[in-house]
């Protein structure tokens, strides 16, 4: 590891302080970490699964940018593109992992409505070829 001498503060999104990007992100990677580890570890995969939709319910209930939320992230982590294509990426993995059709139909709304007109080339998760969007397709 690289020997860091600045300070390194720690911050949290809450209700007041909202990042939907962010724990939109989280869920998704705790979505997908359940389906793999469904089969070697289905205790640890309900864990990841709980927290995935705890996640999720946040970054729906509580909407923002974290970058707005924690100052000091915006010359580091600055969105470009807002929060809804984290939403949809999270929305799309927690129907693959879950099943449950209201997180498709979520993923295609924001997808369609949403982010319709969206510039690709500012955003990372739900290009036309993204794995978002191969995700989305394959429920």
């Amino acid at each position: 590891p690289r020997a860091m001498k600045m300070p390194r503060p720690a911050y949290k999104i809450d209700p007041s302080r909202p990042g939907s990007d962010l724990a939109g992100e989280a869920a998704a990677s705790l979505a997908a970490s359940s389906l793999l580890f469904r089969k070697s570890d289905p205790a640890y995969a309900d864990r990841c699964l709980t927290h995935a939709r705890q996640l999720y319910d946040f970054a729906e209930r509580n909407r923002g940018l974290y970058s707005d939320a924690i100052e000091d992230a915006r010359a580091y982590y600055g969105s470009v593109s807002g929060y809804q294509d984290e939403l949809a990426w999270a929305s799309a993995w927690m129907a693959r992992a879950t099943g449950e059709a209201r997180y498709l139909a979520t993923a295609e709304r924001i997808f369609h409505s949403d982010l319709a007109g969206t510039d690709w080339n500012r955003t990372l998760s739900c290009s036309p070829s993204s794995p978002a969007s191969l995700t989305i397709s394959t429920l």
